[in-house]
């Protein structure tokens, strides 16, 4: 019945005259006729080239290079009513809503665009593009926007608000923006200032590099400028455009009018279902990979994908490509990092709980995010010493492994010479007859010697019944060698191999990679 009551008022809205009129980010869509459809998406055209004058990400003209304008994660849409009447009952119930493909406002022809719209322009824009900077900061420049005045190419900015529109302290952060950006003493550095705002957030550093100033010096002449009360709007450069040319217009389909009424009345909770909105609140794989496509600067789809993904390194991913591209959003870097932590990926989490201390807008939700990475961080201390612990279990079980086998080489010789000898008798313990110095014997192929800085040599022996080890020998010339064909040592891999009998004691030293110290090499 809802729906049926839409498409019933938006049919109601729908009839011939519609035209729209589209540059950058902006669409005005009105039936009120051709001059006030351009003044309105000129004011809003003027208002992004000033704000970006500001940010330091100002357009560079009609026609020119983009790449430096403010652009915007969704395109904005502005229906303009003929009178305020008919806007009256199309009016949604704040500044700018959820639409389906876009951000929707509405107003009325006959008047210049309301403040609170401006202000959530100016919002809009600054979340769409700056760093983060104190949210006083951020305030006090959608309230500065808030009543810029344009006319053509001539743009006024700073005008007085209305008495009482602002609490106090609010208005203490107007003024000193409004100064900043229009007193000609301070508006030549006003870029800086916001630049070293978006960096570290420091108001003391910003105040020091724009103006040589200390933050309690900076405010006690905005505590001045309060008092004296002279605010006066201040002219900015225009962006050089013509309303009348650049404008691009064309004819609006009463379908899509009836559409877009619908949604004006559905107040940003209901969408056409293969709108990118429709589509990310179907929360499929399929349909959240369409909407991804339907609009690339998106994030939200990428992180509903995250949260179906089972795999963790494609959930990192899947959060990487949120946080791209929405950077000022500190939820998204926290589920990163979960997220890294997750797939035991600490350096790289570290840097996402860093990212999100510095998209967090106050010191309260940065404390927050403090303290949710410390108690994470418990749980990698925990995983990684039970790491360690596995790996020296693994080495000493390889070690272990080593000496087995050594030791299974030097029984097996002793049984075949036991054998030859005639056995030894039952009950008999075997007569040592040999004069080797004690330790683990092992016999193999001598594979490689490695010639190591001060003297030492490591010897890679390929054992006998299978494995390798490596032997070091502290001082060459100490080492008993026993050898037939007077065999000496040369440096790198043995050529031809040679067969080496070897007794050692069992040392690691993880410095050169070795199990044991060689205390007797002979080569049969």
């Amino acid at each position: 019945m809802y729906r049926m009551i839409l498409a019933l008022l938006a049919a109601s809205c729908a009839r011939a005259g519609w035209v729209e009129y589209n540059f950058g980010p902006f669409r005005v869509v009105s039936d009120a006729g051709d001059k006030p459809a351009r003044e309105r998406l000129n004011e809003m055209e003027q208002l992004r080239h000033a704000l970006g004058v500001l940010l330091g990400q100002d357009s560079l003209g009609v026609g020119g290079p983009q790449e430096k304008q403010l652009k915007t994660v969704w395109p904005i849409d502005l229906v303009l009513f003929s009178s305020a009447k008919e806007y009256a009952a199309h009016a949604p119930n704040q500044p700018m809503i959820a639409g389906g493909s876009a951000m929707l406002a509405a107003w009325s022809a006959d008047k210049l665009l309301p403040g609170d719209f401006l202000r959530e322009l100016a919002r809009t824009l600054i979340d769409d593009n700056s760093g983060r900077m104190p949210p006083v900061v951020e305030t006090a420049l959608c309230d500065l926007f808030s009543t810029i005045d344009v006319k053509g190419t001539k743009v006024l900015l700073g005008a007085p608000l209305p008495a009482g529109q602002l609490p106090p302290e609010r208005l203490h952060e107007w003024a000193k923006i409004q100064l900043l950006a229009t007193h000609p003493d301070y508006s030549g550095k006003i870029r800086v200032y916001l630049n070293n705002l978006q960096g570290l957030g420091d108001l003391s550093l910003a105040a020091r590099n724009a103006y040589g100033l200390t933050p309690k010096q900076l405010d006690q002449k905005i505590d001045d400028y309060l008092r004296a009360g002279n605010f006066e709007a201040a002219p900015v450069d225009g962006e050089a455009l013509n309303p009348n040319t650049d404008f691009i217009e064309k004819p609006v389909s009463k379908e899509a009018i009836s559409q877009l009424m619908t949604e004006l009345a559905a107040g940003g909770k209901d969408f056409p279902p293969d709108s990118p909105r429709g589509l990310a609140a179907k929360n499929t794989r399929p349909s959240l990979e369409l909407a991804i496509k339907a609009n690339p600067r998106w994030a939200e789809p990428h992180v509903k994908l995250a949260a179906l993904e089972t795999d963790p390194a494609a959930k990192v991913k899947d959060l990487k490509d949120a946080t791209t591209l929405e950077p000022r959003n500190p939820a998204y870097w926290q589920e990163l990092a979960k997220a890294q932590m997750e797939a035991h990926l600490y350096a790289d989490a570290d840097k996402s709980w860093a990212a999100a201390m510095r998209a967090a807008p106050t010191q309260a939700e940065r404390a927050r995010i403090e303290k949710t990475r410390l108690d994470m961080d418990a749980e990698r201390a925990a995983y990684e010493a039970a790491e360690k612990k596995r790996i020296a279990d693994e080495q000493a079980a390889e070690l272990q492994r080593i000496k087995d086998a050594a030791a299974a080489e030097v029984h097996a010789a002793e049984a075949a010479a036991n054998q030859k000898l005639g056995g030894v008798r039952p009950g008999e313990r075997p007569v040592e007859w040999w004069d080797d110095p004690p330790g683990e014997k092992l016999s193999g192929t001598l594979a490689r010697v490695d010639c190591l800085a001060g003297g030492p040599m490591r010897l890679t022996i390929d054992i006998d019944g299978g494995g390798t080890i490596r032997l070091l020998i502290r001082d060459p010339n100490r080492l008993t060698v026993h050898s037939a064909e007077g065999v000496k040592f040369a440096c790198g891999a043995a050529r031809p191999a040679k067969k080496i009998r070897v007794i050692y004691n069992v040392r690691a030293d993880a410095k050169y990679n070795t199990v044991g110290d060689a205390a007797m090499v002979e080569f049969p």
